[in-house]
């Protein structure tokens, strides 16, 4: 994983958690989704997303959240928060910023 060797490079001191195996709850994931846009969240690598309209018709954050909790794969990963800021997904660019 290329954020993984990245933050070890750069010796950064973070704390994993799988999801797989540490599921997020409703509550965590509204939380962490706040007001930002749904799309940024979905990982449409998933290969539940390719089954449903989504590229065509965004989801409500309520069905996305729902789906996500039923399928975690669903949810862009990796997600880094860094203070107040959070990076979803890999860009070494904005890893590069935040630490």
């Amino acid at each position: 994983m290329k954020a993984r060797r990245f933050l070890q490079k750069h010796k950064v001191e973070v704390v994993e958690r799988d999801f797989f195996k540490e599921p997020f709850t409703k509550d965590e994931l509204e939380r962490l989704i706040g007001d930002r846009p749904i799309t940024i969240f979905i990982s449409t690598r998933a290969k539940s997303y390719k089954s449903t309209d989504w590229d065509k018709k965004t989801p409500s954050k309520k069905d996305a959240i729902a789906a996500m909790l039923k399928d975690p794969t669903l949810l862009r990963r990796p997600i880094l928060v860094v203070g107040k800021k959070l990076i979803i997904g890999w860009s070494e660019g904005e890893y590069e910023a935040a630490v």
